[in-house]
C-alpha cells in the first residue's frame, strides 16, 4: 500500500473520531438541551442556542419507540462515523483486494450520508428555521470523509467492486460494528437523560401537583410588574411573558436559566422572558440580612446592568452563570473579565459599576420584589400572575402555556 494512501486513511480515522465527538455532544443536547458544553460550541441568539431549538423540535429525534425510548438524530449520525472510522481501520489493515471491498462500500455509504446531511440541513433552515453549528460541523466531516474515500480511491487506481457483492462478503462484521456503536451510543444518551422516576404513584402525585398548581394559577389574582426597558430574550411581541427574579449566587437560578432557555427554544415567537435582579445579599437588599463576602450578589447584579446598557446582556448573563456553575465567587475581578470577553466597553464598564444609577436601579428591582412579596430566588411570573416559587417543573410550564395559547 502507498504511503499516500495510508496518510490518508488515518486522516480518514481521525475525522471519523471528530463526527463520533460532535454526535456525542448533539445526542447530550437532545437528552438535555441547553447543556454547557453544547452552549458553548453552538452559537447562540438572545440566549436562544440554535442548537437547542433544532434539539427540542420534532425532527430531532424518534420518540417513543417500544424498547428502546427516543432514538435521537444524533445517534445515527454516531453509529455512521463510527462505523465509517472502524472501516477505515479495516481497510488500513487489509490486503489490496479485501482493502477495494471495503473501500467500494465505504464510498457509497459516504455518498448516501453526504445526501442524508443536505435533507437535514434543508429541514433546518426551512422547517425548524434555524441552523446548528455544531450540526453544520457534523456536515463538514461527512464530505470530508467522502472526499478522503474518493481521493483514495483514484489515487490507488482502484476497480471498484460491486458494491452489493462487496457488502456480501462483509455483512457479519458490518453488522457487528453498527450494533456495537449503536450499544455504545445508546448507553450514553441513557447516561446522560435525565432520570425520572417510574413509580406510578409518584407519577400520580407528580400530575395531582401539576394540576393544583395550574388551579392556583388561575385563581391568583393580577400583579402591576413594570418590564418596560428591561433585558429580555425571545420576540417582544410574544403573547406570554415569564419574569424572572433571580440572584447570581443561586443554584436553582441558574438551573431555572436552562429550563427558561428550553422553554424559549420549544416556543419561539410565543414566550419571551424579562430578566430582573432580586440578590439575596444584604448589601444592596434591605429585606436581606446576610451580608455576601465582597458585596457578591450585588456585584454580578450590578454587571448585568451595565452590560444591558451597553446592550451585551445576554453574554454577561450567561458568563456569570457560568462562572457560578463553576463555583467562582463573583467579584469586580471576576466579572471585570466577562465584560472584557464579552465585548464590553470596559471604561464605560467600570464607571457604570460603581454609578449611583446602578445602585438605583438595583434598589428599584428589589422595591418591587418586596411589593411582591418575594422572598426566595428564583420567583417567576407568567403573564404577571405568579407561579410557584424555586426551580420550575418544565412540565408544569408546558402544560401553563398550552393553556395561555388557548
Amino acid at each position: 500500500m502507498k504511503k499516500e494512501i495510508r496518510i490518508l486513511l488515518v486522516v480518514g480515522v481521525v475525522m471519523a473520531v471528530i463526527g463520533c465527538i460532535l454526535s456525542g455532544i448533539l445526542i447530550l443536547e437532545y437528552f438535555e438541551p441547553g447543556n454547557k458544553i453544547g452552549g458553548t460550541l453552538c452559537s447562540a441568539n438572545n440566549d436562544i442556542s440554535a442548537c437547542t431549538k433544532v434539539a427540542v423540535s420534532p425532527y430531532s429525534g424518534f420518540r417513543d419507540i417500544p424498547l428502546l425510548g427516543d432514538i435521537p438524530v444524533a445517534l445515527l449520525g454516531f453509529i455512521f462515523y463510527g462505523f465509517a472510522g472502524t472501516v477505515f481501520v479495516l481497510a488500513y489493515r487489509s490486503e489490496e483486494s479485501e482493502q477495494n471491498t471495503h473501500l467500494s462500500f465505504l464510498l457509497f455509504t459516504l455518498g448516501l450520508g453526504v445526501v442524508a446531511d443536505i435533507g437535514l440541513l434543508i429541514v433546518s433552515m426551512f422547517l425548524i428555521k434555524t441552523v446548528c453549528t455544531l450540526c453544520v460541523y457534523t456536515y463538514f466531516v461527512t464530505f470530508a470523509l467522502f472526499g478522503i474515500t474518493f481521493v483514495i480511491v483514484q489515487k490507488d487506481g482502484l476497480k471498484m467492486d460491486s458494491i452489493f457483492t462487496g457488502f456480501s462478503k462483509q455483512k457479519v462484521p458490518y453488522f457487528l460494528i453498527v450494533c456495537a456503536f449503536f450499544a455504545v451510543g445508546h448507553i450514553f444518551g441513557n447516561s446522560v437523560k435525565p432520570s425520572h422516576s417510574h413509580s406510578i404513584s409518584d407519577e400520580s402525585e407528580r400530575k395531582k401537583k401539576i394540576e393544583n398548581d395550574l388551579k392556583m394559577y388561575g385563581n391568583a389574582p393580577k400583579v402591576d410588574i413594570d418590564t418596560k426597558s428591561y433585558p429580555f430574550a425571545g420576540d417582544k411581541n410574544a403573547p406570554i411573558t415569564i419574569v424572572k427574579y433571580a440572584d447570581f449566587n443561586c443554584g436553582h437560578c441558574m438551573h431555572t436559566s436552562h429550563i427558561l432557555k428550553m422553554i424559549l427554544a420549544e416556543y419561539t415567537g410565543i414566550v419571551k422572558v424579562v430578566y430582573k435582579n432580586f440578590p439575596l445579599d444584604g448589601n444592596c437588599n434591605r429585606f436581606v440580612q446576610r451580608l455576601m463576602p465582597d458585596a457578591s450578589s450585588c456585584v454580578a447584579a450590578s454587571a448585568s446592568i451595565c452590560a444591558d446598557r451597553q446592550g451585551k446582556f445576554m453574554p454577561v448573563y450567561s458568563g456569570i452563570y457560568s462562572d457560578t456553575e463553576k463555583g467562582v465567587m463573583h467579584t469586580i475581578s471576576s466579572v471585570t473579565q466577562i465584560a472584557s470577553s464579552s465585548g464590553l466597553n470596559m471604561g464605560q464598564f467600570q464607571k457604570c459599576m460603581g454609578s449611583n444609577d446602578t445602585r438605583e436601579q438595583i434598589l428599584k428591582e428589589v422595591e418591587e420584589a418586596g411589593k411582591l412579596k418575594i422572598e426566595s430566588t428564583p420567583s417567576l411570573f407568567v403573564n404577571n400572575k405568579p407561579i410557584p416559587s424555586g426551580t420550575p417543573d418544565v412540565d408544569f410550564l408546558r402544560e401553563l402555556i398550552k393553556q395561555l395559547m388557548k
